[in-house]
């Protein structure tokens, strides 16, 4: 993956050299004898500028190259009105410069009238759909004369153009000051609040037969009245080949009476024999099927055939527990299914951390692969302010409750999960967004933007993750602007060699 990475980071850096120098205008070997262009960057909350001109000259034409960006996808904007406007001491405008539409997407290329020489407060603005976003850059001098050429530069930071930026996956924030925790991950497991349950137990003792019609599994959503199985009765003392032997003896005999019946109809009919007999016949039948009924019903109970007592749901809601396979033995009042209901849910985390546990709180709640939930925004809270300890296996018990806020589809219950809790005293510290740490060669860096198109590589000491932010002990300060995603990207081009100074 990283060689494909590198490939196509290579294409297309080496696409952009192309196309900058035609862009561009350079001359073969013109770029070294060029004074020092000057480099802007700044952001609103919705854009970031990177602009560069040549040092502005008594009366000469400025030359603009500016490129934005919208924070809200690191994308190059593709329309717009880009505005520079030179003011004096009292505010007053002396000149507005304006482009309409950007010349390729995200650049702004064109010239503006000459200014006298001297200072200007110098404001930069991007008009779109109505709204205006300005950036305030500062002081830019207009010389008498032409600057001599750059000198030879030093500067050991990566170059890491805008085009290329705007083609990958790309993000920037800012360090900043947060107060950070220690963090405790335990597996846990999704199930219906505990005042939201109701356990089924067995009426007596027997077997417990599932419904045939019904899978009965955790997570089964169920209706209040259905039926989720059976409970056939035990029978005390019986032999199975002797209930076999007296089911069969009441059929064998059942039917030698109805044959009977049938055979002495016709003489009673006739008046051959007395109709007393039939009548103690068919009383005897009577009798008889009642045996027979009996020593199946007796049967059926030792072999688990028969309707039995039903047990059915006495709630709306999913199946949270299902303590009893099928067929197994059970005792009078042994519970035999949980359901829940579906609006409230806990979370049954495990650890076998020994603590401190101060001022625990839940921070996130990760199922499966997606994004880990949020719960610092959340009413969720644990129901005790320490896991509860087994006494023999040593392992914690955690209830986390969820509350009542509207969860994803993937937290149900039954679903297996991570939970991550805050504990201990809050440190404030200088954090990074998790994305701005990279590991290289097994250590830590993150890649901080010295301008719009350079950046510097730094190694910096991490601390414990918290809430999806890393301490930064040591290699950043607050307020400097790091990569979050593409920092791997910029490593790669710069090992490869691949990146490339181009002047405007």
């Amino acid at each position: 993956m990283k060689t494909l990475v590198a490939l196509v980071l290579t294409f297309l850096l080496a696409c952009h050299s192309h196309e900058a120098g035609h862009a561009h205008d350079q001359e073969e070997g013109g770029s070294a004898a060029e004074p020092e262009p000057i480099a802007l960057t700044r952001w609103t909350e919705r854009y970031e500028l990177f602009v560069e001109l040549p040092p502005p000259v008594n009366g000469k034409p400025i030359a603009y190259h500016a490129h934005v960006t919208r924070l809200s996808d690191f994308y190059a904007v593709r329309e717009g009105r880009f505005v520079v406007r030179y003011k004096r001491a009292d505010g007053s405008v002396v000149r507005e410069h304006a482009q309409v539409g950007a010349k390729r997407p995200g650049i702004f290329v064109f010239e503006g009238e000459g200014l006298p020489t001297g200072e200007y407060a110098t404001e930069m603005a991007y008009e779109h759909e109505g709204a205006t976003d300005v950036w305030d850059c500062g002081l830019i001098e207009v010389l008498a004369a032409e600057p001599p050429p750059a000198p030879e530069s030093a500067d050991t930071s990566i170059t890491f153009l805008k085009e290329t930026q705007w083609k990958i996956a790309f993000r920037t924030a800012w360090s900043e000051e947060r107060a950070v925790r220690q963090q405790l991950e335990m597996t846990a497991i999704v199930e219906p609040a505990g005042d939201d349950q109701l356990s089924l137990g067995a009426p007596t003792s027997g077997r417990f037969l599932h419904d045939p019609k019904r899978v009965l599994a955790v997570g089964t959503r169920v209706s209040k009245g259905d039926t989720l199985g059976s409970i056939v009765p035990n029978v005390a003392d019986e032999d199975y080949a002797k209930l076999l032997f007296a089911a069969d003896e009441a059929a064998i005999a059942k039917k030698q009476n109805d044959e009977e019946i049938e055979r002495i109809k016709p003489l009673v009919k006739d008046g051959a024999l007395r109709a007393k007999r039939l009548v103690l016949l068919e009383n005897e039948a009577e009798l008889l099927a009642s045996r027979a009924r009996l020593a199946q019903q007796r049967l059926g109970a030792l072999s688990g055939v028969g309707r039995g007592l039903p047990v059915k749901a006495g709630m709306d809601g999913v199946i949270s527990e299902l303590l009893v396979r099928n067929g197994e033995s059970v005792e009078p009042g042994a519970t035999l299914v949980r359901l829940g209901g579906s609006t409230r849910l806990w979370v049954r985390a495990k650890t076998f951390s020994r603590g401190p546990f101060d001022q625990a709180a839940p921070s996130a709640l990760r199922v499966g692969i997606s994004d880990p939930l949020d719960l610092s925004a959340r009413s969720a809270r644990f129901l005790t302010p320490t896991p509860v300890i087994d006494p023999e296996t040593r392992v914690g018990t955690w209830l986390l409750d969820l509350g009542d806020a509207t969860l994803p589809a993937a937290v149900r219950p039954g679903a297996s999960a991570v939970v991550t809790a805050r504990v201990g005293a809050a440190e404030t510290s200088v954090v990074v967004p998790q994305g701005a740490v990279v590991e290289i060669d097994t250590r830590p860096f993150v890649f901080v933007q010295i301008d719009g198109e350079h950046f510097e590589k730094r190694a910096v000491v991490v601390g414990p993750q918290d809430a999806g932010y890393i301490p930064i002990l040591r290699g950043v300060a607050k307020g400097e602007r790091v990569v979050t995603q593409g920092g791997f990207d910029i490593h790669l081009a710069a090992v490869m060699g691949t990146v490339e100074s181009h002047r405007h």
